[in-house]
């Protein structure tokens, strides 16, 4: 629930519909498939599925990072 409280304070109501459906959607996607990625064991190591996660979670930083700045209300 934090994660559309945060958007709609960070952007306006115009783009909340559209970035709500990216996010949610990517996040449900990510739910889907990162357990596969890092219960798979077959290597016998989990390297390189944390190194996979450790991506995923840099790149959703910067782009956490290249969202607008707080609009400024009247």
């Amino acid at each position: 629930m934090i994660i559309p409280l945060l958007a709609a304070e960070i952007v306006n109501l115009q783009l909340l519909g559209r970035l709500l459906g990216v996010i949610l959607t990517a996040g449900g996607i990510a739910e889907a498939v990162a357990p596969w990625i890092v219960i798979r064991d077959v290597t016998g190591n989990y390297s390189k599925a944390f190194l996979f996660l450790i991506a995923m979670s840099l790149m959703s930083s910067v782009a956490a990072a290249l969202l607008p700045k707080r609009a400024v209300r009247a």
